[in-house]
Formats: C-alpha cells, sequence, structure tokens
C-alpha cells in the first residue's frame, strides 16, 4: 500500500484591544501622593526634579472600591493595541507499507517507511504600537521565521509466537526516525541547521486468561517552536516593575537593583531529548464480560529540556550555583546593568508516575429483558510521585512532585499534583446519551522550596519560611445529555445537545502565581484549577 499527499495551510488572525494595561504608566498612576504646594494628589513622579517623560498627564488612579477609577486615568495607563499574525504551512509525504514475508508461524512481518517534508513561517505585527515590552501580554513585539523540517522514518512489526501455552500472542515492533531542522530568523537573517535521531522499541505479551503485558523504549526529540525561536523584545526599562531583581552583593534588607532584563526567544537553542520507558499491564476477565483494567508505569527523563527563566532566577542562580552567570552583565558586583533572561535549554528533567484505567460497560439487559441501553464507568487516574529538575550537573536536584504552586527555579514546567482522578458513568440507549463527569486534583504543596508549618523543620525566622505550604484540592462535577431524532428511513438525524462544566460552580484554590513567571498572573494554579465557575453550552448537530 502507498500513500501520497500534500496540503497547504493558511491562519490568518487579528486580534484588537481597546484598552492595554501599559505597565510604566499604570505605575505611575498607582503611585499617588499629597502634594505638599497645591494639597492635591498627584503622580509622585511628577513631583521629581527631572521627571520621565512619560509621566507627563500621569492621573492618579484608585482602584479601591466601585466607580472609583476616573476616564481620565484609563486614557493615560490604558491604550489601545492590534496584533496581526499570518502563519503558512506547506506539507508533503509519502509512505509505503506491507507485508515483507510470511514471518515465523505466529504472523506475517509487516513494515511501513517513508519521507515528509514540511515547511511553516509566520509573520507577528502590531501595527504602530512602540516596540517596548511594556504593554501587557506581549503587545508591542514583532517577530517572524521558518520552520524547514526534513523527515525520513522506517518501521518494522515482528510476531514472533501466537497460539502457544502462555504465548497467545509475542510481538515486537521497531521504528526509527530522521530529522534535519533549517530553522531562519526574518528579523536577523540567521539560519541554524539541527539534526537528530529518534526511536521506539515496544512488545505486546498476551499471556492467555485476558492477561496482557506491554512496554516500551523510545527516545524523542523536539527543536525549539516558533515563539521559542523568534519571539523578538526588546529589554524591559530600568526601574520599572519588570526590570527589578534582588541583588545579592548589595547589603541590607533594601537589595534591589533597577536593570534592563531581556525576555524572548533564543536562537541558540538546542534540540531537548527525551528517553521515554513504560510497563503495564492489561486485565480483560472473561468471566465478566465488559471488564477492562490496565495499569502503566512510565518514566519520561528529559535533557536541555526549552525552558524559560526569569531576571531574579538568572540571578540566583549564578549566587547559588555559578551558573547563567554569562547571562549577566555588571559594571559592579552592586550594580546590574542587564540581563538576558530569554529561553535556554535546563540541564535535565526526570518525572516518573503510574497511570491506571477502569473501564466496565454493563448492558442493561443482562439485569433485565425488558430494559434497554447500556450503561457504562470509566476511571482514568494518575499518580505522579517524581518531578525531579537538575538546572546544571553542578546543582542539586530539586523534586517538584505534588507541587500545585509556581516552579520558581525549575523554569516553566507544571508538576502535576500527586493523583489526577478523572471518572466517567454513562448511559446510552442508541438516541438518548447521558454522562456525568468528575475530576479531582488532590491537595498538593505550594512551594517544595519553601517551609510552612505543615512542613519538618519549620522555623518563622528561616528566609523561606511562609505561612502556609499547602494547596487544597478541588472536586469538580459536570452534566452532558444528548438526544437524537431520527430523520426518515435513511441514517440522517438531528440531535439536540447540552452540557454544564463545574456543575457546582467550585471556587478554585489559592495558589499563587501558577499562570506564569514571577507568580503574579493568577491566585491560582489555572493548569489543574477551573478558574471560569459553572458554564453550560447548547446547540444542535444535524446529519443527512
Amino acid at each position: 500500500n502507498w500513500d501520497v499527499y500534500y496540503q497547504y495551510g493558511r491562519n490568518k488572525r487579528h486580534q484588537s484591544a481597546r484598552y492595554s494595561r501599559v505597565n510604566t504608566e499604570f505605575q505611575y498612576g498607582l503611585d499617588a501622593v499629597v502634594d505638599p504646594v497645591t494639597n492635591e494628589i498627584v503622580c509622585r513622579e511628577l513631583l521629581e526634579a527631572d521627571p520621565d517623560p512619560r509621566a507627563q498627564g500621569c492621573v492618579p488612579m484608585n482602584l479601591f472600591g466601585l466607580d472609583n477609577l476616573s476616564q481620565a486615568a484609563i486614557d493615560y495607563a490604558y491604550r489601545p493595541v492590534v496584533e496581526d499574525f499570518l502563519y503558512t504551512q506547506h506539507v508533503a509525504a509519502a509512505s509505503i507499507s506491507g507485508t515483507l514475508f510470511d514471518g515465523f508461524g505466529a504472523g506475517p512481518i509487516g513494515a511501513a517507511t517513508g519521507v515528509e517534508y514540511r515547511k511553516e513561517k509566520g509573520d507577528v505585527t502590531h501595527g504602530d504600537i512602540p516596540n517596548y515590552t511594556d504593554y501587557a501580554f506581549t503587545f508591542g513585539l514583532d517577530y517572524g521565521g521558518s520552520i524547514e523540517v526534513l523527515e525520513t522514518f522506517g518501521e518494522v512489526n515482528v510476531p514472533l509466537l501466537a497460539d502457544r501455552p502462555f504465548f497467545e500472542t509475542l510481538e515486537v515492533n521497531g521504528a526509527v526516525r530522521w530529522t534535519r531542522n533549517k530553522a531562519s530568523d526574518a528579523f536577523t537573517a540567521e539560519e541554524k541547521t539541527s539534526e537528530a535521531v529518534s526511536y521506539k522499541l515496544s512488545g505486546i505479551w498476551e499471556i492467555g486468561g485476558g492477561v496482557r503485558l506491554r512496554g516500551s523504549r523510545s527516545r524523542d526529540i523536539r527543536a525549539g517552536g516558533f515563539r521559542e525561536l523568534f519571539q523578538r523584545q526588546v529589554p524591559t526599562e530600568e526601574g520599572s516593575s519588570q526590570g527589578i531583581v534582588d541583588n545579592p552583593n548589595i547589603a541590607g534588607v533594601g537589595n534591589d537593583d533597577p536593570t534592563p532584563i531581556l525576555n524572548g526567544g533564543s536562537f541558540a537553542l538546542t534540540p531537548e531529548k527525551a528517553d521515554t520507558t513504560t510497563a503495564g499491564i492489561v486485565f480483560r476477565p472473561s468471566f465478566i464480560p465488559g471488564l477492562r483494567m490496565s495499569i502503566d508505569w512510565y518514566q519520561i527523563a528529559i535533557e536541555d529540556a526549552v525552558s524559560r527563566l526569569g531576571g531574579q532566577q538568572i540571578v540566583d542562580f549564578c549566587e547559588d550555583f555559578d551558573i547563567f552567570c554569562d547571562r549577566i552583565t555588571f559594571v559592579s558586583p552592586t550594580n546590574i546593568s542587564f540581563i538576558d533572561a530569554r529561553q535556554v535549554n535546563l540541564g535535565s528533567m526526570t518525572v516518573r508516575g503510574v497511570d491506571f484505567e477502569f473501564d466496565y460497560t454493563l448492558r442493561m439487559s443482562d439485569l433485565s429483558p425488558d430494559w434497554g441501553g447500556a450503561l457504562n464507568l470509566r476511571v482514568l487516574a494518575n499518580h505522579q510521585y517524581d518531578f525531579k529538575v537538575q538546572a546544571n550537573p553542578t546543582t542539586p536536584v530539586i523534586d517538584y512532585a505534588g507541587q500545585t504552586g509556581p516552579v520558581s527555579s525549575g523554569g516553566n514546567f507544571n508538576p502535576a499534583p500527586s493523583w489526577i482522578v478523572n471518572a466517567f458513568l454513562s448511559y446510552d440507549s442508541g438516541p438518548f446519551n447521558a454522562t456525568v463527569s468528575m475530576r479531582r486534583i488532590s491537595s498538593g504543596i505550594y512551594n517544595v522550596e519553601r517551609v510552612g508549618p505543615e512542613d519538618e523543620g519549620y522555623d518563622p525566622n528561616l528566609r523561606n519560611s511562609i505561612n502556609t505550604n499547602r494547596v487544597k484540592g478541588a472536586t469538580y462535577f459536570g452534566l452532558a445529555m444528548s438526544y437524537a431524532i431520527p430523520v426518515g428511513n435513511s441514517d440522517n438525524s438531528i440531535e439536540v445537545f447540552g452540557a454544564i462544566d463545574n456543575l457546582f460552580d467550585k471556587k478554585p484554590p489559592i495558589a499563587p502565581g501558577g499562570g506564569g513567571l514571577g507568580g503574579s498572573n493568577y491566585p491560582t494554579n489555572p493548569v489543574y484549577f477551573d478558574t471560569f465557575g459553572a458554564r453550560f453550552r447548547t446547540g444542535v448537530r444535524v446529519k443527512f
């Protein structure tokens, strides 16, 4: 069998906001004082001997209470913004698959091989917005480039044994892929090419009695994506809310050091590599029809993980472990003049856990011949017990397992709570279907690098002590229903459906900083906890 295809995609997006916060103006508007001469409330910056020109026209902002924020203050601290995004993609691929020969009596040996070419090009512009990062949500950051990928692959499946005692089926599968990735920056004209080989080896052993063993080992690679490579930013303004770090070389409590910080993509990124190992067992007992259970253990070890570090994290790593110091420019030990906080390759990360699945279908006619339809219960659970990050071989390993708060020094990864459980109970009678869903996120640790009253060795005099180091768990329920109305004598139908998410309007637990670097975007972790509340959707599907 052979297959050849080509596809072209084009995505064009325009988004705009009437009011987008300009961080420096916003800070000036918040810093309001009483003018000693006029006795009026004014922006403090306007009382300086040489005020920042951007403070001209500053209007004090009152964020407390209702209707206390004047339109003049809004017009000063918030500006209209636009973003235009154009992305095109070309993909061409060819593959051939079939049987090599009849094998060893357990079944034919199959193989596949092919080649794929892909080219992606993107361009992001923002009209006449000034080219600095002071706009919230990174408006004003023009960037663009292209990524060209050429791949070739081969795969073979070999049945070894079949229909023998303790060996109903035994087969192995192997695959290998060669990849060449070429990236070009549209603004700097830089180009870089990387090559990598990935592979996978897996096996299945059907012992008998409904018991199956399975396992796999793979080497996976991922090169930097569009934003990770090309996103362009200029340094934050020195002394702005984003342009200050704590300099450990400055004595005393007030060790703030105003400095420009450069964020964004980095063309120096190398592909990250992951070695994944899995082992599991599947049980489908013949004496309980409709039941399927499985347990799978996994380990994912990543090297050169693509991540981002904040300016403060760069400073801390340099001070504590003497790494990333080349990203800091000093005028003197007590005066940092510049920090390069663009995307980096971290040393290593290892994740281990166990996946559980339970699936049972009960035909209602088995309970009573007059009953129709079927009842299905499916439960998926994940227990993650290791999430170890090592920024550099010279630094200690930090295990973030069970943490549902922000990762302060490990990068922009999101470790999972100890347990995540998803359950679905469905009734299906043909035209009618109803499903109740449940999602449970277990309680977790706020920050494994902090010490709270719940932890051993807690002392409120320690610098890393906090008043609590736990994040509460949460349970969410949902409900979905649908009914298909047949039309005529064919397969045509009109289906009415509806669903409610977060049925009981469960509020998220407090876990500050879950939304991004610096710990300021959200008062919870939006990766795991619902931030919208109860919501519903309904509609009609027509099939003809």
